[in-house]
């Protein structure tokens, strides 16, 4: 893998780091296992949030034996000052340690999220707070807005930022990663698979790894394979072949923009209804493995919340995708069931 300087912070990090969300998806000695390979194969860069349930405390006793080897990015939802140190104490206990090398804001995205963190008593007081304490070294911040980011990183506040950026997730590609990068800004790019929804996982992180202005590369994992197929990229040559260009151009017709990434930031739904599941069974699921006995045996449940939705919108207004979820779920449960109708004739007759 390749190193590098995390911008102004001076941190040596790896281009290719672990994004902490699906390890809330596994048992905690799977969990583990993974983090600990990751580390072993060479990355150090092992990024999570406070609201990743226990993503922060299986990160912790994965490497609580090379502390001081690796670097840990966390970060905190809350706008407040008090709500952030609150947030900060916690991830500083689940993570086992004194110290969080990059603390960041999450998902700023919008003006009145920057309003919010900016304004006194906000959480920008609590980074300064909690750097002057030692509890923080680098101060960072993450959003879905490309646009808002490029104008908040004129405030010089900012030392590391994190932003969506993939095949299908282009527009910071535009602004915002050549200004973070004239201004020594360290850059992390989250959801370079898609959140495991682009079809050529192989070609979306040489499309990222390959940019100049990305620092870090974070794609999610959960399993030893993902882990040592994405290192075997980080590994290799990031030149795009002919092949792997048309996948590229195959992928944005297919998917457009209006995918889910998992992130699971629109849950929990009042009805329970299975968000993430349902928009990406068909897409991925069936794509990947086709009917298995386990997602098989999911369809009449998930067919049920799906006719159980309100429509409250509660969904979409957290998605930072700003997914047209109401209309999406019914849409696209239509299509699944009509396949699972035909599976379960096909199997029976």
């Amino acid at each position: 893998m390749r190193d590098g300087i995390l911008g102004k912070t001076g941190l040596k990090v790896k281009n290719l780091g672990f994004g902490g969300i699906p390890i809330q998806r596994v048992s905690e000695a799977e969990a583990i296992e993974v983090v600990k390979r990751c580390y072993e194969l060479g990355m150090n860069y092992f990024d999570t949030a406070r609201m990743y349930t226990n993503s922060e405390e299986r990160i912790g006793k994965a490497l609580q034996e090379v502390r001081d080897e690796v670097v840990i990015a966390t970060r905190s939802v809350k706008r407040t000052k008090d709500g952030l140190l609150e947030d900060l104490d916690a991830s500083l206990r689940n993570l086992n340690t004194d110290y969080i090398d990059v603390y960041q804001l999450h998902e700023v995205s919008s003006e009145g999220a920057w309003k919010q963190v900016s304004a006194p008593g906000g959480a920008i007081e609590g980074l300064y707070e909690a750097r002057e304490m030692g509890k923080i070294r680098h101060l960072g911040i993450t959003s879905h807005n490309p646009d808002l980011l490029t104008e908040i990183l004129g405030d010089d506040i900012f030392e590391v930022i994190m932003i969506p950026f993939s095949y299908l997730a282009t527009k910071a590609e535009e602004r915002l990663l050549p200004h973070a990068h004239g201004k020594n800004v360290g850059v992390a790019a989250m959801k370079p698979l898609g959140g495991g929804a682009l079809s050529y996982p192989k070609t979306a992180l040489k499309y990222v790894l390959g940019n100049s202005n990305v620092d870090v590369a974070v794609p999610g994992m959960m399993s030893l394979a993902e882990a040592e197929a994405n290192a075997a990229v980080a590994l290799g040559d990031y030149t795009l072949t002919d092949d792997e260009l048309r996948q590229i151009e195959e992928d944005r017709t297919e998917l457009g923009d209006q995918f889910c990434r998992a992130c699971d930031y629109c849950q929990p739904c009042p009805q329970g209804v299975p968000i993430s599941f349902v928009l990406r069974a068909e897409s991925q699921f069936l794509k990947l493995t086709g009917w298995t006995p386990g997602l098989v045996k999911r369809m009449p449940d998930a067919n049920a919340k799906v006719d159980s939705c309100t429509r409250c919108g509660e969904c979409e207004s957290r998605c930072p995708y700003h997914l047209p979820i109401r209309d999406l779920l019914p849409a696209r449960m239509e299509s699944l069931i009509r396949r699972y109708e035909n599976e379960v004739n096909s199997s029976n007759a």
